[in-house]
């Protein structure tokens, strides 16, 4: 019988096993939050957890209980479909998760992150690192895919839009509807040109999007919730970021495996010379 990819599915002897073999594992968070007419509220939850499934089974390596639920920035509150959780409680539960992973032998844990939330999860990682001295990384997928998003995608990533559904249809194309994909904008309370989205910063520089209230509530400013251009997706372009982001995180996590075997973390180790 093959071994499940999740956590949730095996026995705690397996559980034990495991770790000793490999002792990284991926943690999916992302958030339940309207994706538009076209694509299901499950969006940023389901981009992690399939692809920490292409993740696991090219490395070995298993996957935690997804986190379905995420912290969410002002603007997106009040908009149908979104259930956003505070942004302290999310960084808490991460918190309480990361510790019990540690404590059954998983020293490196990987936060497979789909939603746009590292703001929230970033304070988790380094009180993490001094209590248990784990090796933890918190991977975005589009930023670990940023130079493919960038090739491929005809216009810039924000929300629902041509990157986000593209991605949507390479992984589980049988819970969107194209059909009902469209193209919004609206206004900002500051020129585009002093601040960037997810994927993208002005060339000059400027405010991450999550540094400034540039943002009017979407659900006065956006009927659809499609914050771009969702017509432009396409299956092929989500399979090239989709591909991307895995090669990065395996190349990653072999890395990871070379450097440090099962049992060790590199903030448990004495700092050697590479």
């Amino acid at each position: 019988m093959k071994q499940s990819l999740w956590y949730q599915e095996m026995k705690w002897p397996e559980i034990v096993e495991k770790a000793k073999d490999c002792d990284i594992i991926l943690l999916p968070i992302g958030s339940i939050e309207q994706h538009g007419p076209h694509c299901p509220v499950g969006v940023d939850s389901l981009n992690a957890q399939k692809i920490a499934e292409l993740v696991a089974e090219k490395t070995g390596t298993i996957i935690a209980p997804p986190i379905w639920y995420g912290a969410h920035m002002y603007h997106q509150y009040g908009f149908p479909g979104t259930i956003p959780i505070r942004s302290d409680l999310i960084k808490e539960f991460v918190k309480d998760v990361v510790r019990g992973l540690v404590n059954n032998g998983f020293k490196k844990v990987i936060i497979l992150n789909g939603h746009g939330q590292q703001w929230a999860l970033i304070g988790a990682l380094h009180e993490l690192a001094l209590e248990t001295k784990a090796f933890i990384a918190i991977a975005t997928w589009w930023e670990l895919a940023r130079e493919a998003v960038n090739e491929v995608c005809e216009t810039k990533f924000v929300h629902a839009d041509e990157c986000e559904t593209s991605v949507s249809l390479a992984l589980y194309p049988e819970l969107v509807d194209m059909s009902k994909a469209g193209k919004e904008s609206a206004p900002t309370i500051v020129d585009r040109r002093f601040f960037g989205g997810p994927a993208h910063m002005p060339e000059d520089g400027g405010f991450p999007g999550h540094n400034i209230t540039a943002f009017y509530f979407q659900r006065e400013t956006y009927k659809l919730g499609i914050l771009g251009d969702a017509t432009k997706a396409s299956r092929e372009k989500g399979m090239k970021i989709v591909d991307a982001v895995v090669k990065k995180l395996c190349d990653f996590i072999e890395e990871l495996k070379s450097r440090y075997p099962p049992g060790r973390s590199p903030l448990e180790s004495s700092v050697q010379a590479k």
